[in-house]
């Protein structure tokens, strides 16, 4: 799936042009106002999508909404730090290289629009459903003759509970599978895991079904299948900033992976009733463990290790879907999520 022309606002990488640095020496670039990923990789390197391994590759920059214009970086041959503060004071002083001969981003005088990158995701946004969602999806209820599994070609008749289901709508076809347990929350059952089918086309309208043809067959279609709305992938997504602030954990992912990287879906606790908006960037955490070897008292907490960022694409009431846009290591369901506000 492709999730193309997703914003970022003001960010911060910058790539060496040839020639310009030597070798282990840095020379200093001030952000600048307009200053985004995507630009400056298609400027400095002419390749766009190159800035998630330029992101993955600085560790230290958790979120791109905290990146302001009037940092300064430092560019090597062939990576790029963000300066600490300290350093920064000292550039600003003179103490150390000036910018003026790093190739500048273009500077906008307005934010009167987003930029837009491309992004690949790998998984289905459909791969989880909550318990809720699951009492409201249409159902495969029977076929025209005595069959076990049905395939493509084969008339069947559903149950919809879609209010604008209309003759020559098209419907994805899934199969049940495990339920969902929360991670924190043992025995709560909060949903199930999905297995796509195929798809099917209502064909005629009769007085409790529909009429449909199956249109694609991936696997064995049976009754009590269900059916949910084929969405084409979002082609623009605005990134959001959180609004409030939530704290929640990955509850599913496409349950063929045991762990989760870059461009993997994955789905956590919290929806739109907690603020969740599509475009909204979380931070991905888990609790860090003292080391063996660690002075402490029982009872002190110790910063969570950052795993990742991840980019809401799908809102539900209680659930959403994210994307992992920059993993520093493997991610597990379980694992944290938070908003930064």
């Amino acid at each position: 799936m492709k999730l193309r022309k997703l914003i970022i606002p003001v960010c911060l990488f910058m790539f060496c042009a040839t020639g310009v640095l030597a070798q282990g020496t840095p020379q200093i670039y001030t952000i600048k106002k307009g200053d985004t990923l995507w630009g400056i990789s298609q400027r400095f390197i002419s390749d766009p999508l190159y800035w998630p391994n330029l992101w993955a590759n600085n560790p230290d920059i958790h979120n791109p909404h905290l990146i302001y214009p009037g940092q300064k970086l430092a560019i090597y041959d062939g990576r790029i730090e963000l300066l600490p503060e300290y350093k920064q004071q000292q550039e600003q002083a003179g103490d150390g290289n000036d910018d003026t001969s790093v190739p500048q981003a273009e500077e906008t005088t307005t934010s009167t629009g987003d930029e837009q990158i491309t992004f690949t995701a790998y998984g289905d946004l459909n791969s989880f459903i909550s318990t809720a969602q699951l009492q409201q999806v249409g159902r495969i209820v029977d076929t025209v003759d005595n069959r076990i599994m049905m395939t493509r070609g084969d008339t069947v008749f559903v149950q919809m509970s879609d209010p604008d289901a209309a003759e020559g709508n098209k419907y994805a076809i899934y199969t049940l599978g495990k339920e969902v347990k929360h991670p924190q929350r043992k025995r709560e059952v909060i949903g199930r895991q999905l297995i796509w089918r195929g798809a099917l086309q209502l064909t005629d309208t009769h007085k409790q079904v529909y009429a449909a043809t199956i249109t694609d067959a991936a696997g064995e279609i049976v009754r009590g299948d269900i059916l949910l709305p084929v969405i084409e992938p979002e082609t623009s997504i605005n990134l959001r900033k959180c609004q409030s602030e939530a704290h929640g954990c990955i509850v599913a992912a496409d349950p063929e992976k045991l762990s989760l990287g870059q461009h993997d879906i994955c789905y956590i606790d919290l929806g739109n009733m907690d603020g969740i908006e599509v475009g909204n960037i979380l931070t991905i955490v888990r609790p860090r463990k003292a080391t063996d070897l660690g002075l402490q008292d029982k009872n002190i907490e110790l910063p969570d290790t950052v795993l990742g960022q991840a980019l809401v694409v799908k809102v539900a009431e209680s659930n959403s879907a994210l994307l992992i846009l920059k993993a520093t290591q493997e991610i597990f369901i379980g694992d944290l999520v938070t908003t930064d506000i």
